[in-house]
């Protein structure tokens, strides 16, 4: 079994386990990597340049990530969202307007320009956990590590290992 250090911070990926879970980042943001799932936290006080830099990042790495975002609005606003890149998914009638479900796609930077606005907005009021979703595996979460580890004080949280029953 072969594997592969990373630098700095005594953390090791062991080829040939299979990673539950890789926890990256710093006390104001945290990046949790499963093959299914990127959730990201923002605490009240990171920079709207730290949060550009980790969602334009993890595009860069990933441009077929997508993040669902759901929306109460009146019906003539569903195409202001459109308008911004966030593409219509569902919408029904409901109490106060419409729901309206919207994929945010990382392949779209314009979209990427306004998820970021709506981060920063959000934190004004409290802390922001969001969920992407993706196709990811170990080399592609190596390569996000690899993407941020550049970024003042950032390093490997935690990794977890599937079981090997």
């Amino acid at each position: 079994m072969s594997e592969i250090k990373i630098p700095g911070n005594g953390y090791t990926f062991h080829e040939g386990r299979e990673i539950s879970v890789v926890e990256m980042g710093r006390d104001d943001m945290t990046v949790t990597c499963t093959q299914g799932k990127i959730i990201l936290w923002f605490g009240r006080q990171v920079s709207e340049s730290l949060i550009r830099q980790v969602i334009f990042g993890i595009s860069n790495i990933d441009s077929s990530v997508n993040h669902e975002r759901e929306v109460i609005c009146e019906f003539n606003n569903i195409a202001e969202y459109e308008n911004m890149g966030y593409v219509l998914t569902s919408y029904a009638k409901t109490k106060g307007g419409y729901r309206a479900i919207f994929n945010i796609p990382f392949s779209k930077k314009f979209a990427l320009a306004h998820f970021v606005k709506s981060i920063v907005s959000q934190l004004k009021e409290k802390d922001v956990k969001k969920t992407l979703h993706w196709n990811g595996s170990v080399d592609r979460i190596i390569l996000i590590y690899n993407e941020f580890k550049k970024l003042e004080e950032w390093g490997i949280k935690r990794i977890e290992y599937k079981d090997e029953d």
